[in-house]
């Protein structure tokens, strides 16, 4: 047995993470089955991207919560995609359970003959397999003893068999209006609409386009880094990029225009205030102050932009975003304007309609 924590300061322990764990455990026996309460879509597309890039040959998710307390578009869509991928490769499916509440978080590992080998139970929820940003505490325990790990594998079949559904079976009409993307994420602070407000009554003549580039021209790059190659974990995984991580780049022609901000120098990260009411760390960087990113995570400015654009119904998690997502949204680029008399930005992505 082996104890797993978040190791959020100031609670850091000896102990591996969640996420360590459970992605070494797919590596070794490269097959689960997963029976959690909630999910997220940007973890349903990591997940879809773990078994895409690896040699994944079983997957089967169960979802506890969602039935009852409803998705939100987004979700729902990413979860139809995934049971699509899944069954379409006779890898497994994705199942909704249909006749209680369930809110337990059980992870099974399997090998290629289908025999459990390992299982986590504790209080993480898929989003856990991802970095979301958002200082949640959670714990766990990493069980490998017989018949513990089988009857925990039991479990979820019988879960999966006698009280679920395969989610496509299910028709789903209801949805959650919800955006929570940067709602209580890490290095991130809301802003009330009158402080919005006073912000905009003070912006200066200091003012920059900046280009929103879709995928005919930045396939792997800008708004589709999720698409570019993943990262190698020490043992031989690969990791997708995060769907919500981006870095801008800058056109030379705007970026070294007077005014703008320099990399290298004390200008270099600066607080940005958002239209809607948002206010975080932005970074440039590289010749020619090219890269445009958020500071400390490249996921806030990424859930900011592409938030944007889900919530606008333009563009479905896993999908590119094309330069028609972008017309079809009502903006090619996002506008950065100093404010008087501070340190701080502007950025409006904003659409009349």
């Amino acid at each position: 047995m082996e104890l797993l924590f978040s190791n959020l300061p100031p609670m850091r322990t000896p102990f591996r993470k969640f996420s360590e764990c459970f992605y070494e455990q797919l590596q070794i026996h490269k097959g689960a089955d997963i029976s959690v309460g909630y999910i997220t879509a940007d973890s349903l597309t990591e997940l879809k991207g773990m078994v895409e890039q690896n040699d994944i040959h079983r997957m089967n998710l169960t979802i506890g919560m969602h039935y009852f307390e409803k998705f939100t578009a987004l979700e729902y869509n990413a979860a139809l995609d995934l049971n699509s991928f899944l069954r379409e490769n006779h890898i497994g499916q994705v199942n909704l359970v249909t006749t209680f509440m369930y809110h337990g978080k059980l992870y099974s590992f399997v090998n290629q003959n289908g025999n459990a080998q390992s299982g986590i139970i504790g209080s993480n929820n898929l989003s856990s397999i991802i970095d979301s940003g958002h200082r949640t505490y959670e714990s766990a325990i990493l069980v490998s003893q017989q018949p513990i790990v089988n009857q925990l594998n039991g479990f979820i079949a019988d879960l999966s068999a006698r009280s679920s559904d395969v989610i496509s079976n299910i028709e789903i009409t209801e949805f959650r209006n919800a955006n929570p993307l940067l709602e209580n994420h890490e290095h991130v602070r809301k802003i009330s609409e009158p402080d919005v407000e006073a912000y905009r009554n003070h912006l200066s003549n200091i003012s920059f386009e900046i280009p929103l580039k879709g995928y005919e021209v930045a396939p792997r790059s800008n708004l589709n880094v999720f698409f570019g190659e993943g990262r190698r974990t020490p043992n031989g995984l690969i990791m997708p990029r995060h769907w919500y991580e981006i870095e801008l780049i800058v056109p030379a022609e705007i970026a070294t225009l007077p005014n703008y901000p320099i990399s290298r120098t004390e200008d270099a990260v600066f607080n940005v205030i958002t239209d809607d009411g948002w206010e975080f760390s932005c970074k440039v960087s590289g010749q020619n102050n090219k890269n445009f990113r958020s500071e400390n995570d490249l996921k806030i400015l990424g859930k900011w932009i592409k938030g944007r654009l889900e919530n606008a119904g333009v563009l479905r998690v896993g999908e590119p975003v094309m330069q028609e997502t972008l017309v079809r949204y009502g903006r090619t680029s996002f506008t950065l304007t100093k404010l008087e008399q501070s340190d701080k930005w502007y950025i409006d992505f904003g659409v009349r309609r």
